[in-house]
């Protein structure tokens, strides 16, 4: 499976989103917008009516308590929902929900939380992810532990795309891409860059 490198954008405002997608137009072709709510997660981002031009591949990183009614107003905007097992009284249901908006349909797991909690659901969605930080801002602090759950998900499918998001530098992203994922999302690393193109290009190099 080809490595892609996914630049992931926090923002408080509709012109500090516009500003980060202006800084990999051109560089990047898939996004993840990270959608906090204040409640899931302590932080807010994205928290507003958005908007996103043409020309990206946006996956919606839903860290709220409602990801389903967020779908409801917002689904058009992007093209894979990215559910947080956690937030999912019935895990089957929202998929199916959201793959009759004809959105891709990744589950997230938390540091803590384990594989045993979507296993049943892997042949009925498009990829995983796995969160190796603690959810709610830019990088705080890489948990190596995590990517045991990528080497288990790996062994179990070796098709599936898995995903990995939490401080994802060149030497996380080596050990992620061991571990047997092969989409990378990093946020700080890219968007705080003074040289946007030298970190991708780090970041795909680490990849490969």
């Amino acid at each position: 499976m080809e490595p892609v490198i996914v630049p992931s954008i926090i923002a408080e405002s509709q012109e500090e989103l516009d500003e980060m997608l202006g800084r990999v137009q051109g560089r990047a072709t898939r996004i993840m917008l990270d959608i906090m709510d204040g409640e899931f997660v302590e932080n807010e981002s994205l928290n507003f009516d958005i908007r996103v031009p043409g020309g990206f591949v946006f996956e919606a990183h839903l860290m709220v308590k409602q990801p389903l009614a967020w779908l409801e107003k917002n689904g058009e905007k992007v093209d894979i929902a990215i559910l947080q097992v956690e937030t999912l009284d019935d895990v089957g249901r929202a998929i199916s929900e959201a793959h009759d908006r004809g959105l891709e349909v990744y589950l997230a797991l938390n540091p803590e939380t384990g594989i045993e909690e979507i296993l049943d659901h892997m042949e009925n969605v498009d990829g995983i992810l796995v969160l190796t930080v603690n959810p709610g801002s830019f990088c705080v602090e890489f948990i190596p532990e995590t990517l045991e759950k990528v080497r288990r998900l790996r062994e179990i499918d070796p098709e599936i795309p898995i995903e990995v998001d939490g401080c994802m530098n060149p030497d996380h992203i080596r050990l992620a891409s061991q571990a047997g994922a092969n989409i990378f999302d990093s946020g700080s690393y890219v968007m705080k860059s003074d040289d946007v193109d030298a970190a991708l290009a780090e970041l795909r190099e680490a990849a490969s």
